[in-house]
């Protein structure tokens, strides 16, 4: 199995799309390339200034993978860039949009929630060494910091990761893990290696469901490879969700859960 970051989706209401892409361009700085109507759905593509394309993407009720079924976000973060730590949190005043107390990663970098259309969880990490660039935009691309993801124990964690989605494993001790994994981008359209990073943070206190969160990180996997990964993921027993769509004909995906409840999404499309 091999498996790729490639960004992610932010989920909203069929009714509220077009809403939904007009929150998104004018408070974040976003702009829409394109909008169409799938066999899966709605779909958006929203280029962020520095780094980046993201999907927005209608919940559907057909497919299990793209139903909106229950609001309990979760504990994975997907990671996005902030380059003006203070217009940002001036603006998100102003504006009345909401955010979370601030943490401090193990990098130093500052990261906090913004929660954005229909309560949907962004999670901003500021870039500090690009203060000052793409003025007009509050959420400039993905972060450095790609995916942020909450467990029990991480030593537990950081073995299912290994074992489960081939993570390499940079950095741990009782509290932090640095994981890393192929950016999906870099291989299939420059084809160059590039990692990307994923932060395993212990959390203690809470609770652990299975999640539902509305902003979905994804990993690739490609078409050639997506039916015997997925028979894999079944016969490793962890029950992944019925496939959308169609991963030689177009886009397809589904999902399943780590150790912690924390959603693992799979999509698969021609490059």
């Amino acid at each position: 199995m091999t498996f790729r970051w490639d960004g992610g989706f932010i989920m909203v209401s069929w009714d509220k799309f077009e809403e939904g892409i007009e929150w998104y361009t004018k408070h974040m700085g976003w702009t829409c390339l394109d909008s169409v109507v799938t066999p899966v759905g709605k779909k958006a593509f929203l280029k962020m200034p520095r780094l980046g394309v993201v999907t927005l993407k209608s919940f559907e009720g057909e497919f299990e993978h793209l139903k909106s079924e229950g609001d309990f976000e979760g504990h994975t973060r997907v990671g996005f860039e902030v380059t003006n730590l203070e217009d940002a949190l001036s603006y998100f005043e102003k504006e009345g949009i909401k955010i979370s107390n601030m943490v401090t990663l193990p990098t130093g970098q500052v990261s906090f929630d913004i929660h954005s259309f229909d309560n949907a969880r962004i999670t901003a990490v500021h870039n500090r060494s690009l203060e000052g660039q793409f003025p007009e935009a509050r959420v400039t691309g993905f972060g450095d910091v790609n995916v942020r993801i909450g467990v029990k124990d991480i030593n537990k964690a950081v073995a299912w990761y290994r074992e489960n989605l081939g993570v390499k494993v940079v950095e741990q001790n009782d509290n932090y893990a640095h994981l890393q994994v192929e950016d999906a981008y870099d291989w299939m359209q420059l084809s160059q290696v590039f990692y990307d990073n994923i932060w395993l943070e212990k959390i203690e206190g809470i609770t652990f469901e299975k999640a539902n969160p509305s902003v979905r990180n994804y990993f690739d996997v490609r078409p050639v490879l997506f039916h015997e990964t997925y028979n894999q993921l079944k016969d490793n027993g962890l029950n992944p969700s019925e496939v959308a769509g169609n991963p030689h004909n177009g886009w397809a995906g589904f999902h399943f859960f780590d150790l912690d409840g924390n959603r693992i999404n799979v999509w698969s499309y021609p490059a």
